[in-house]
């Protein structure tokens, strides 16, 4: 029966956490799961800045998050937030917390792991914007680069262009893993190569992309030089069974009067001509 049941028992067996605040902020009771989730038992923390103060640890985080709780609460308005806490034993979870202000002035607090949904998130985030095999960015990340850089305040920008010269015949003659490694080693080489804020892309099977800002056309020239030169090195010490190298074409755009898709296309034609010289 209902009533052989006690209303504490009810709120442990709940799937979400419960947390009750009185008209003064202090905690009157916290449910077994939201101990679970975070850590913290009523004896832990006695009231919501204590609370602040140990699940965000990084003082103008927690400014920031518990000023747009106490604008809600103020206003008795619901606050549904999904914020990374760091728990009792200092791991960090994502924590979905659902504030509803109920009568006399209390607070009623449900909280849910959201961990696993949040990384699974990022997951696809990342997958949509880079290449599985390279782990460099892919074709999509790249035009939306170069959207977000078309007529900013970073020219000179340049491109590069770069197509594998024999991973067809690798393929063919020796299968596709071999022609992977061929994939990620020239993936490593421009990132070796290249700075962090420059956009390095494979944009299709042997194709690469990088997009440089603040970079004009000697320097990227000279980088140019630099992955061609990594390339022959790379061959002089390793056993691939085929020439490992790659075709360059650059084109740059000095101010913002030129589009950056329509220096791509220039560098792509600048990369045909020089693969066609070899």
């Amino acid at each position: 029966m209902l009533k052989d049941l006690s209303l504490e028992t009810i709120l442990n067996n709940l799937t979400m956490g419960i947390a009750i605040l009185d008209e003064e902020r202090n905690f009157i009771y916290i449910n077994d799961l939201t101990t679970k989730i975070t850590g913290y038992s009523l004896s832990d923390i006695e009231n919501l800045e204590g609370w602040f103060k140990a699940a965000f640890p990084d003082p103008k985080k927690r400014n920031e998050i518990y000023t747009a709780f106490k604008e809600k609460v103020a206003s008795r308005e619901h606050y549904n937030r999904v914020s990374e806490i760091s728990t009792k034993s200092g791991e960090n979870k994502f924590v979905e917390f659902r504030v509803n202000p109920i009568e006399d002035n209390y607070l009623l607090v449900n909280l849910v792991d959201v961990s696993r949904r949040v990384e699974r998130e990022k997951e696809i985030k990342y997958l949509s914007y880079h290449d599985s095999l390279t782990e460099l960015y892919n074709r999509r990340y790249f035009e939306n680069e170069m959207e977000r850089l078309n007529g900013s305040r970073r020219y000179p920008i340049s491109i590069i262009i770069g197509d594998l010269d024999n991973l067809k015949i690798v393929n063919d003659n020796h299968g596709h893993l071999l022609g992977d490694e061929y994939l990620k080693k020239s993936a490593d080489i421009l990132s070796d190569l290249l700075r962090a804020e420059d956009i390095i892309a494979r944009i299709g099977g042997d194709e690469f992309a990088i997009l440089l800002p603040e970079t004009g056309t000697e320097e990227t020239s000279q980088i140019c030089r630099r992955i061609i030169k990594e390339f022959k090195n790379y061959n002089s010490a390793n056993n691939f069974p085929v020439e490992f190298k790659i075709s360059l074409g650059y084109a740059t755009a000095k101010t913002n009067n030129k589009g950056l898709f329509e220096v791509y296309n220039q560098a792509d034609k600048n990369m045909y001509k020089n693969k066609g010289r070899k």
